[in-house]
């Protein structure tokens, strides 16, 4: 096999009348060879299809390289397995009981490994001591408990404080209303409209947080604020403001200057 890949490269390197004597060649080994001798004992192989198939043109070399390799590699992997099973366990059972001392000088974490080793490997070997086991076990399982705690607890702490110094940095860096409603006139004077809508509907929440009418918190979406301001005077007037802020702030139109002077009015009821 390994010879009629020879003479197929070699007419596939050479022209005229030596590819022709070469792919001759190497047909006639084809047309002869009925096995391949392997390590593991002869795999028996008919070739003469594929020597009847062969000329001497370019892509019939091709494919016919191709197929006697592929055929080599496969009667290797057909008949020598990658892995010897019995000489891995072998070398496994050997290695595990080089490592087994007696019981009483195993740390708990060894007893552990080594229970786990011997029901994984199925060995018949001594049994590691329960005795030992289960208290080990029992120890491993209160320290992780106390570290996921210890964790938690950490981690509430550093929360709330992070919290609380970041609400008293919103409250102090929070402009007062007054300053939103400015704002929004510049905005509209300058004709920004949708600036000026998005400095109107702050304007409007600042004043009711002011008032203590609702709690404002940046993080609540508008559908959130609509509802806990659902009971407030011009209740109303809020929702229209939010719809207008949104269409205009996320909308795909540019808003125009009435619509602008339209939420200021709303705004304005709003905060009054």
């Amino acid at each position: 096999m390994l010879d009629a890949a020879q003479l197929v490269a070699q007419a596939r390197a050479s022209s005229g009348g030596a590819r022709t004597a070469f792919v001759e060649r190497a047909k006639t080994l084809l047309r002869q060879t009925d096995a391949i001798t392997l390590p593991s004992g002869p795999f028996a192989v008919d070739d003469r299809a594929l020597a009847d198939g062969m000329d001497t043109s370019d892509a019939s070399l091709a494919i016919a390289a191709e197929l006697i390799s592929s055929q080599a590699a496969l009667a290797a992997r057909a008949t020598g397995p990658a892995v010897d099973v019995a000489r891995a366990d072998a070398a496994l059972r050997d290695s595990i009981q080089s490592a087994q001392v007696p019981a009483q000088t195993l740390s708990p974490l060894d007893v552990i490994v080594l229970a786990l080793a011997s029901f994984i490997a199925g060995l018949t070997g001594p049994r590691p001591d329960l005795s030992v086991l289960w208290p080990a076990l029992g120890m491993v399982g209160v320290a992780l408990i106390l570290f996921v705690v210890a964790t938690l607890g950490r981690g509430v702490r550093e929360r709330v404080r992070t919290e609380v110094a970041l609400r008293d940095v919103a409250r102090d860096e929070q402009p007062a209303p007054s300053q939103h409603l400015g704002a929004a006139d510049v905005a509209l004077a300058e004709g920004r409209p949708r600036d000026a809508i998005r400095a109107l509907y702050l304007f409007a929440l600042t004043s009711l947080a002011a008032r203590e009418v609702i709690r404002y918190d940046p993080a609540l979406t508008n559908g959130e604020l609509i509802v806990r301001a659902a009971g407030i005077p011009n209740a109303d007037a809020l929702r229209a403001l939010i719809l207008v802020y949104e269409r205009a702030w996320f909308g795909l139109r540019e808003p125009t200057s009435d619509e602008a002077r339209s939420a200021r009015g709303l705004a304005v009821r709003i905060a009054g």
